[in-house]
């Protein structure tokens, strides 16, 4: 929870066109993500690798928000390049 103020900050700061639709969305991206990550574990569990799975899929999906961050930024440098 402790990204969620600086992750709101820079995509208002993105989308300052539009600020509650923004902050909306951001919003229910992080509430969207809860329930995927019970889901996500509760299948490996039910899957049967056991109960330590769920630190891997912890991993793999912070792994993939990192990515995502990553991705966002190159591409927020690109465009910035062009101005």
């Amino acid at each position: 929870m402790a990204a969620t103020p600086p992750l709101q900050t820079v995509v208002l700061d993105r989308a300052s066109d539009a600020p509650t639709l923004t902050s909306a969305i951001d919003i229910g991206s992080f509430n969207f993500g809860n329930p995927l990550a019970v889901w996500l574990a509760g299948a490996a569990i039910g899957a049967g690798f056991g109960y330590a799975s769920v630190n891997i899929v912890g991993a793999m999906m912070t792994a993939a928000g990192l990515a995502l961050a990553f991705v966002t930024l190159r591409l927020d440098a690109r465009e910035r390049r062009h101005i």
